[in-house]
């Protein structure tokens, strides 16, 4: 996290029972742990959850016994996909090679709770890589994960034309096709970095609030609809950095709590419905003062189980976690007390997410030599907590709540000449569509000879590519009635005449006026934007798809394989009908702690193909990027970066295969 703060209560091993008792308990928790896989999966298809002691923490990696932990980094986002039955876990930082703090990534791995083995996704392409984004959430209607814009471009290897090109506020994961995709609502919602997030099973949409730097707000994202609305309320709790807030389903509230560098003594909830934020004002609260939490709802007993941040026990001693419970109904906080509570004691270090099948709350906790815990250098440690014996609450299957259909995914626009676009798209997998909607908008780019920052990393080309996004405008409908087809050639276009745009904007950039160069050439093309709305049988409309440019799309699995002092690379050919070829570029970096790093043409000439050999590699870390060149000459949107000896790669070893990303 850029401009990290230290905080007094980030130190020593957190403080335990010196009794007899709570020793005994411990090693309890520890033999509990042990046989934990071995019960769940003697359980079968019993609905039965594992055993487990009520009001324990049980440690259950790293163990000697357990499955090998890849010891990753600090703030990132977990969220639980109660049909996989895995654990999502997103972004944050790397394992610490870098100066201690590790560069930011965009792994997604996933974590069987059952039986504490991970496995690394290496999906079509990811978000870019991101820290401080500690609460996503699981879509449970589209079954999707939903990556909420957060922090990043502050540590490690960052080519900046990737992050401009890439950092919508909005994209989502499918584990069971190991599928990303970049949403793009428009417009966008403000959203910071260490939001607050939860899920709202009644109306399936993700409440956002908060944020590091932004403004007061409630921010709504319905992925129905693929669209943000702002709510705004008279009594809403302050901005803050961090905190957390957990959905209780039983009363249909989003409870807030906590922030990690204020003291906010509420408890706060959301209610939808009524779009209206209430101080609860219960009468005994956990600590408040930068508590820092992570909180999660237990549908079993109908409860809000946070693990927060406590002060020493004396002044400049190092905090500790205590364990709490909310119980919106009888409006009450109670301290747990468990015998041991789980480690954890830095900031943003910690993640909470709770297994409904399991009835298990699932803590992560990351420990490095900053934080001062005897006996402990660098650990990813797992716990697991259950609040109540109870019978596990079933996880419907969610109920459609809409009239419109589906939004369309997946579109493609085919840059024919100067003059055609060809739009296409799958079709909707909803029956009763009948036709679709196609529009437009235009749109203002930043060549990358006109933003400084891309210009110092990367020598321009002549001409030069699109950089960065200035502004899109208003889309306009192109389709009078809908159409039966799944294509639509707009010939009603002419690239050769770039146009400011007028009017209303839908996107604004926000790169600074210091960062750009008004001697810089411009971008000799004009640009567009396309969106496909699909229209049922009673005339009802879908929300917009994300919207394609009329430059090529970032080139989709791409892998590299060391070989000696070889890189070999490959990818999948892009969808677009005329592409000419593809670029890479590479990056010798990193600076993990800001700007800077040079991404330097690979290929001068366009490739081809679909694979390349990088020959004067060597051993040491590199990252490669592809760019798809189009018909009129046009570089595209970069891929995903891949690695060349990447960083860490000793904790990836047993998660890649020969080809990784």
């Amino acid at each position: 996290m850029a401009g990290r703060k230290r905080s007094t209560r980030e130190g020593a091993e957190l403080r335990r029972s010196g009794s007899a008792a709570s020793r005994r308990i411990g090693r309890l928790a520890i033999l509990i742990g042990g046989l934990l896989p071995a019960l769940s999966a003697a359980r079968a298809a019993d609905s039965t959850p594992p055993a487990h002691p009520v009001n324990v923490w049980v440690k259950r990696s790293p163990l000697p016994d357990a499955p090998v932990s890849p010891r990753l980094g600090y703030e990132p986002s977990m969220a639980y996909d109660p049909v996989a039955k895995r654990i999502i876990r997103w972004g944050g930082h790397s394992q610490g090679g870098l100066k201690g703090s590790g560069d930011q990534i965009h792994d997604v791995w996933t974590l069987d709770p059952s039986t504490m083995t991970w496995e690394l996704q290496e999906p079509n392409r990811s978000p870019v890589p991101s820290c401080c984004c500690h609460q996503n959430v699981f879509d449970p209607v589209a079954k999707r994960f939903l990556r909420i814009r957060a922090g990043g471009i502050s540590h490690g290897w960052h080519w900046y034309r990737h992050v401009y090109l890439n950092h919508s506020t909005c994209w989502n994961y499918d584990l069971a096709t190991n599928t990303w995709r970049d949403a793009k609502p428009l417009p966008e919602a403000g959203i910071g970095a260490l939001h607050s997030t939860s899920w709202d099973d009644d109306h399936q949409v993700a409440v956002v609030f908060g944020g590091q730097g932004t403004q007061p707000g409630t921010h709504i994202y319905d992925p129905w609809t693929n669209t943000w609305t702002t709510r705004r309320t008279a009594d809403e709790p302050a901005p803050r950095s961090a905190g957390h807030m957990a959905y209780d389903s039983a009363r249909k509230l989003h409870i807030l709590f906590g922030s990690q560098f204020t003291d906010d003594p509420h408890t706060w909830a959301y209610d939808y419905a009524k779009n209206e934020w209430r101080d609860m004002k219960p009468a005994v609260q956990p600590p408040t003062d930068r508590n820092d939490p992570v909180l999660a709802y237990d549908s079993a007993s109908r409860v809000v189980v946070a693990a927060v941040l406590a002060p020493g026990a004396g002044e400049g001693q190092p905090g500790r976690v205590e364990t709490w419970a909310y119980d919106a109904g009888k409006n009450t906080w109670t301290a747990m007390k468990p015998a041991v509570e789980p480690q954890g004691p830095g900031n943003r270090t910690r993640s909470l997410v709770y297994a409904p099948d399991l009835n298990l709350f699932v803590f992560e906790s990351t420990i490095t030599p900053y934080h001062h815990v005897p006996g402990v250098d660098r650990e990813q440690q797992i716990w697991t907590y259950r609040f109540a014996e109870a019978k596990p609450v079933a996880v419907p299957e969610p109920k459609r709540l809409r009239a419109e259909p589906r939004i369309v995914e997946d579109p493609v626009v085919s840059v024919i000449s100067a003059k055609e676009a060809v739009v296409s798209w799958p079709a909707s997998t909803d029956k009763d569509v009948t036709g679709y909607h196609v529009e437009r908008a235009p749109v203002e780019v930043y060549s990358e000879d006109e933003v400084v920052r891309l210009k110092t990393d990367t020598p321009p080309l002549d001409p030069p590519s699109a950089g960065a996004i200035k502004a899109i405008g208003t889309f306009e409908r192109l389709t009078k009635q809908p159409i039966a087809g799944t294509r639509f050639a707009d010939k009603s276009i002419d690239l050769t005449q770039p146009r400011p745009v007028d009017g209303e904007l839908l996107l604004r950039s926000r790169i600074r006026g210091d960062q750009l160069d008004p001697a810089g050439k411009p971008y000799r093309f004009a640009v567009h934007a396309y969106r496909v709305r699909a229209v049922n049988k009673d005339g009802k409309e879908s929300g917009p798809s994300p919207y394609i440019l009329t430059v090529p799309s970032a080139p989709q699995h791409v892998f590299s394989r060391e070989d000696g002092e070889k890189c070999h690379i490959k990818w999948a050919a892009n969808p677009e009908r005329g592409i000419r070829g593809y670029r890479i570029y590479w990056m010798k970096g990193p600076r993990p702690e800001g700007p800077g790093q040079k991404a330097l043409h690979l290929t001068p000439e366009p490739v081809a193909g679909t694979t390349f050999t990088d020959e004067t590699a060597g051993r040491d870390a590199r990252r490669y990027w592809v760019v798809a060149v189009d018909a009129l000459g046009q570089e595209g949107v970069p891929s995903s970066g891949t690695w060349h000896y990447r960083t860490c790669r000793e904790f990836y070893a047993p998660f890649v295969g020969e080809w990784h990303q």
